[in-house]
């Protein structure tokens, strides 16, 4: 079946001091196709690069580069809208670093990193998507419709896996753990290497793999060796419990006895599953929870730092200000300012 390229992307470039934030138009394509980001030199530099495949399938490719006089700030890229032709799957992963989505179409707002994908059901979008300059970063997207998904896996087993993945309702975005090893393929289907047709054979065969290991691992599970499985349902209980968990953490050796796994083995098949040693992920998962909360909420600094195992709210300012740039009393005060909001000053303790 025969279809066009996907249409014109529309963006408000976010980067860019020059312009007065009128929109620009990126031209629909039908070969590989690269976009400078309009970063400023004193930030640092980025692009994307997007290749149209057969069946109206595309791959996009964003990589950011910071510089460190930027580092624990987030970068607003641009406003993105596109409007598909047909109800479609967009599915990010990143390498590196971490990225923040202000989404408008439906109005959510998702933080995700490596061990953590991206996943919209919907016939358009709408989004600001900001970038952590704490590490140089690559997103890489698909994008399929979802008659193209049938297509390729079938009618039932396209409609368990958008179900197993919470995309029942449309238009709908989520972020869901899913093991690094799964998102390899998709990360490696845009090869600069290849040109020409081999190019888009190798991302195609690419993305036919990636399916296969994203319905194994959501679908179907049961097919993998038995001893295998009963690890990664380990470490997927490992990562529940530690998500949900207030207060200071379990020591190594107390989570080997928990999870009936020796210590240095379960550091090891927890980085592998979601692309960080346990105490590095929890610690960077619990100061964007931090963040959410300050931004959203009144709950004093003291509270907060208690509840994610901090011995002291000065220990917890300076992780936050070591990883966003500024201190947690700076992100509140700026929230109650834009919000024109009156009262008296946060509380720091």
């Amino acid at each position: 079946m025969s279809r066009p390229t996907l249409p014109a992307l529309d963006v408000r470039w976010l980067t860019d001091t020059t312009t007065t934030g009128e929109r620009v138009t990126v031209p629909g394509s039908g070969d590989l196709q690269r976009v400078d980001y309009p970063i400023p030199p004193e930030i640092g530099h980025g692009w994307c690069d997007r290749l149209p495949l057969a069946h109206g399938i595309s791959l996009f490719q964003g990589v950011h580069r910071f510089r460190p006089e930027v580092t624990g700030q987030r970068v607003p890229l641009g406003e993105f809208r596109f409007t598909f032709p047909e109800p479609t799957l967009v599915i990010q992963t990143i390498q590196g670093g971490t990225i923040c989505h202000q989404e408008s179409y439906p109005h959510a707002e998702f933080i995700y990193q490596p061990g953590h994908d991206f996943f919209r059901r919907a016939d358009a979008l709408q989004v600001i998507p900001l970038i952590e300059a704490s590490a140089d970063s690559a997103m890489t997207a698909l994008i399929l419709a979802e008659d193209v998904l049938a297509q390729l896996i079938g009618e039932e087993l396209a409609a368990t896996l958008i179900a197993r993945l919470g995309l029942e309702t449309r238009p709908v975005v989520k972020v869901r753990p899913i093991p690094i090893r799964v998102s390899a393929p998709l990360r490696a289907a845009l090869s600069l290497q290849l040109q020409g047709t081999l190019q888009r054979l190798f991302a195609q065969s690419k993305v036919l793999e990636y399916l296969c290991l994203l319905s194994a691992q959501v679908i179907t599970p049961d097919l993998a060796p038995p001893r295998l499985q009963c690890r990664q349902d380990r470490i997927r209980e490992l990562h529940d419990y530690l998500t949900h968990l207030e207060g200071r953490l379990p020591s190594l050796d107390d989570l080997a006895v928990q999870f009936r796994m020796p210590a240095r083995r379960l550091n090891t098949a927890f980085a592998e599953q979601y692309g960080l040693p346990i105490y590095a992920f929890i610690a960077d998962w619990r100061l964007n929870e931090a963040y959410v909360a300050i931004r959203d909420s009144e709950v004093a600094l003291k509270v907060l730092a208690d509840r994610l195992g901090y011995s002291h709210v000065n220990h917890f300012s300076r992780s936050f200000k070591r990883k966003f740039g500024y201190p947690p009393g700076s992100l509140r005060r700026g929230r109650r300012v834009a919000n024109d909001e009156t009262g008296s000053e946060p509380d720091e303790v």
